[in-house]
């Protein structure tokens, strides 16, 4: 990876101190050890320092005094989505947006409130050296004068090429500005017989009198928005009526009265242009189960749909938790991207690194047979937790997410008393 062409020093020194700060909150009682490394040449560290591998950075070590060890600085990264909102909110930064165009990082990006509330630089780094494995006493790892060193190394990369924060938090800075142009479409739909505006246009203002906007950002900026052009005014908007359910006659049993509430409530939504859910047979029986009058049936539907009451029971609490594509998650094994699922196994090696050699992959499945956790991709491409159960069944549990790190927390905290693994 090449340094910033045209990188502004000031934004470099804002990366690297941010990060800095993070490490030093993360080092907790040990982060007088950055200041006492702080003074080491740079010919302390030996080898490539590799900042192109998503969520880590890692480098060989060679600290006076000590041995020669493999140093990991584990920063997490950004999922794909995240990063398509965080370039939503950027979208309307028009100085951050126009150096982004111009292949430059901006400070906004170190500013939550510009990025969707999504953290560049992460509150919590893990540490790992080969030659202070994990303890007890530290189980996340630990910084030493290794990993101390490399945080260095990693600081002064940033002062001279912060785009590579970009990269190792999972988009590289041609992407995001890539995600940028893509959020400038959607959030501006192109309207019925609209010329776009012509060059003579005037470009979008920039800058203050103070702070003045480089020109080769304000050019790059009206390139893009140039031709987006502005949304129509006209409101197509179709008014629903507004009505009340009258009460079911006599007679009427009350599933049936259930089941007209519910058509109707599905046609109201309709005609006010609100989400409705499709629903599938068995997602269609699973979410009358979890109403009060779905419940007493919940053995008679489970012999209709061919299970028993107890994965009929499980189905219920997933939908509970995730809906309708909480329901198929738990159903059955699902089609996934290998891809995908190697990100998120990365992203709870990020969040936990001690948990890294006990998890394994099988199709949408991410499992910790030893801690009783197991995760599973859902048709919404949302993470949803599961945990052994005291009859060692896996039970869905509370927390889908579209970050696995989130949902495999949310599965550690569920206490359970009985078994730790899965019966088979």
């Amino acid at each position: 990876m090449t340094a910033d062409a045209t990188a502004a020093p000031a934004t470099g020194d804002l990366f690297a101190d941010a990060l800095m700060q993070a490490l030093t909150a993360s080092a907790g009682h040990l982060h007088t050890l950055l200041d006492t490394t702080r003074t080491l040449p740079h010919t302390a560290y030996t080898g490539q320092l590799n900042t192109t591998v998503t969520a880590r950075v890692r480098a060989t070590v060679s600290a006076p005094g000590s041995t020669r060890a493999s140093a990991s600085l584990y920063l997490g990264f950004l999922t794909e989505q995240q990063w398509d909102e965080a370039a939503g909110a950027l979208a309307t930064r028009r100085d951050a947006m126009a150096a982004l165009m111009s292949g430059r990082v901006h400070p906004d990006l170190l500013d939550p409130d510009n990025t969707a509330g999504h953290t560049l630089v992460p509150a919590n780094i893990g540490f790992e050296c080969t030659s202070h494995p994990p303890t007890a006493l530290h189980p996340d790892g630990r910084l030493c004068e290794h990993t101390a060193i490399l945080a260095h190394a990693l600081a002064g990369r940033f002062r001279s090429q912060p785009s590579a924060l970009l990269s190792i938090r999972g988009c590289s800075l041609g992407r995001l500005a890539a995600k940028l142009r893509t959020a400038l479409t959607t959030t501006r739909p192109t309207a019925p017989d609209t010329a776009a505006p012509s060059p003579q246009a005037a470009p979008p203002t920039l800058g203050t009198d103070s702070d003045p906007v480089r020109a080769d950002d304000a050019y790059n900026l009206w390139q893009v928005t140039a031709a987006q052009p502005a949304p129509a005014s006209v409101d197509f908007t179709v008014p629903a009526p507004e009505y009340r359910l009258a009460a079911p006659p006599p007679g009427v049993s009350p599933g049936i009265a259930d089941m007209v509430a519910a058509a109707a409530q599905y046609a109201q939504d309709l005609l006010r242009g609100a989400a409705v859910e499709e629903l599938d047979a068995l997602t269609d029986a699973v979410r009358h189960l979890a109403t009060p009058i779905g419940a007493p049936l919940l053995e008679t539907v489970a012999a209709r749909l061919h299970r028993s009451p107890a994965e009929t029971r499980e189905l219920v609490l997933a939908y509970r938790h995730g809906g309708p594509a909480g329901v198929h998650a738990a159903a059955g094994p699902l089609p996934a991207s290998e891809v995908e699922v190697e990100r998120a196994q990365a992203a709870i090696v990020s969040a936990q690194p001690t948990a890294r050699g006990s998890l394994r992959a099988s199709g949408n499945q991410i499992t910790n047979d030893s801690a009783g956790v197991q995760l599973r991709l859902g048709p919404d491409h949302r993470w949803y937790p599961f945990a052994v159960g005291l009859t060692g069944r896996w039970q869905p549990v509370p927390g889908p997410s579209h970050d696995p790190a989130a949902a495999y927390r949310a599965a550690r905290t569920v206490r359970r008393t009985g078994p730790r693994g899965p019966k088979p």
